[in-house]
């Protein structure tokens, strides 16, 4: 048999499937060229091209812990495209498989049997480019597993070395590999600063240091269109990871990975690094103490209170009183006792009353003469706002002077320095003088408002506890329909215009607030 594998003729549809393990780059030049041949072997061939499964930088030999529909929990080689081939084999839809190679469609073992599987029960044909994936006869199912086995070890034996040459490496203090971390880039497998990241971790530091939080950085740096390394948009967890690697400090840090395929959350090795630090090792530390302390506050948070939406808890059942959860698009009331009760409501529709009620007391609250921070320390704290008003107009300057090339990275960060701790030495201040009655659970009610779009869950939840006791929600009128009539010539505009006053009007008659006196 020839290097194309086509054996005896096969007509009808073609599915190709191509993959490539590693393209850190994104250029998908590997899938194409894989491409390219698999398409000149089904012209070649008399088959039509059916469809194209792509599996770009997609391994077929790393597993990961997946938890199946059951609950069990198992280690599986994780392959969308690939399965989603085998989906359209067994509706009918292709008569023949073709692959560049043997170990570019299978490495796993559980992979080549479920195409063996697949295979049996649709009756497609199997080809490669290169003759060495046929499933045609026994001796081809055989040879087939013998291979794919031979490539299983390979790819074991490959791991092991990576991971102790990169061990090797950490141990040296030197880069091994992977993506460079934030702030540094590699030139000639060399880690060096990069200006424009550096710049951007040192702001979030500064920023977190000044009494910032995640959640606030990340927005910000979304709404100014900064990407990640990989060009995705900045979470949390994301931004965490970034501040609280080692390498910034210049330190090399090397985490091996489990049995379960992650890796573990403490170092094997940690050397000193031979790149150039970003930040020095006191700024690192006290960065990590303002981070353990925010996630030990928000965990405390969590294992007392379960709520992960901002009125989760405060709105309850008027007939039996018990707390609503979400559930899908509604809060929905789960009383103990099954049966007993089923009230539900629209969540968005819900959440956007209590929110426009909740903003607005904390408006007439903010506006009262004398009350909350207007008070006797009202002096003390406009000036204090004044101050650091100041201070973030001058840390603005500061980044603008740094990106014009007016002052260098070391002035530029000794005088950010300088500012963030004036900063927070003022932001401790305003905290001391607040009183009591206006400062609660680290909430002021004069600003409430202004801060709510940038604000967490539960922190809205908090504020919104200032002031409200619940929200009690009645059944649903009985007579009552839930949506408003359509009517002929109305348009979509017309439909949608008079369907929100009809919902807003429903839900005053279904919705009671209890305020705090």
């Amino acid at each position: 048999m020839g290097g194309s594998g086509m054996g005896a003729a096969v007509a009808g549809r073609a599915v190709l499937y191509v993959r490539i393990s590693d393209d850190p780059a994104g250029s998908e030049r590997g899938v194409d060229r894989q491409e390219a041949d698999c398409r000149a072997l089904a012209a070649a061939s008399g088959w039509e091209v059916a469809r194209v499964f792509r599996e770009n930088d997609t391994s077929a030999f790393k597993q990961k812990t997946i938890t199946l529909p059951s609950g069990q929990r198992v280690r599986r080689v994780v392959r969308p495209e690939f399965r989603a081939m085998l989906g359209w084999f067994a509706e009918g839809l292709g008569d023949v498989m073709v692959a560049y190679d043997l170990d570019r469609a299978v490495r796993d073992p559980r992979d080549l049997e479920d195409l063996i599987e697949a295979r049996t029960l649709h009756g497609f044909k199997v080809r490669s480019v290169t003759g060495s994936l046929r499933l045609d006869t026994d001796s081809d199912v055989a040879m087939a597993r013998v291979l794919v086995a031979m490539a299983n070890k390979s790819s074991a034996d490959t791991a092991r070395r990576v991971a102790r040459a990169a061990r090797a490496k950490a141990e040296d203090g030197q880069w091994h590999g992977g993506w460079a971390p934030f702030g540094y880039k590699a030139v000639a497998g060399r880690l060096v600063v990069d200006p424009e990241r550096a710049g951007l971790l040192l702001e979030a530091v500064d920023r977190m240091l000044a009494g910032e939080s995640l959640y606030q950085v990340r927005c910000d740096w979304n709404k100014r269109g900064l990407t990640t390394a990989r060009g995705k948009p900045w979470s949390e967890r994301a931004l965490d990871i970034v501040l609280r690697n080692p390498a910034s400090k210049g330190v090399c840090a090397y985490r091996p990975v489990r049995a379960d395929g992650t890796r573990d959350r403490a170092a094997a090795v940690e050397a000193e690094a031979v790149w150039e630090p970003v930040l020095d090792a006191d700024t690192w530390a006290r960065l990590q103490a303002v981070l353990d302390s925010r996630r030990a506050s928000q965990d405390g948070w969590r294992k007392s209170n379960k709520r992960v939406w901002a009125f989760s808890g405060l709105i309850r059942c008027s007939k039996c009183g018990t707390a609503m959860r979400k559930q899908g698009p509604n809060y929905a009331c789960t009383a103990p006792k099954a049966g007993v009760c089923r009230r539900s409501v629209n969540a968005a529709e819900v959440n956007e009353l209590i929110e426009q009620a909740v903003l607005s007391v904390f408006a007439s609250v903010a506006l009262k003469p004398g009350g909350g921070p207007r008070g006797a320390r009202g002096g003390a704290l406009d000036a204090l706002r004044r101050s650091l008003d100041a201070d973030r107009e001058a840390l603005d300057r500061l980044d603008d002077d740094h990106y014009d090339g007016l002052i260098d990275k070391r002035a530029w960060a000794r005088q950010r320095a300088r500012v963030s701790e004036r900063m927070a030495a003022r932001q401790r201040e305003w905290a001391a003088i607040q009183p009591p009655s206006v400062l609660g659970a680290g909430i002021d009610v004069a600003t409430v408002a202004d801060e709510w779009a940038g604000r967490t869950a539960a922190w809205r939840h908090d504020a919104a506890a200032l002031v409200l006791e619940a929200v009690l929600v009645h059944a649903h009128p009985e007579g009552v329909w839930a949506s408003a009539p359509r009517y002929g010539s109305d348009t979509p505009e017309v439909y949608a215009a008079r369907q929100r006053a009809y919902r807003e009007g429903l839900l005053a008659r279904r919705v009671e607030f209890v305020w705090k006196a």
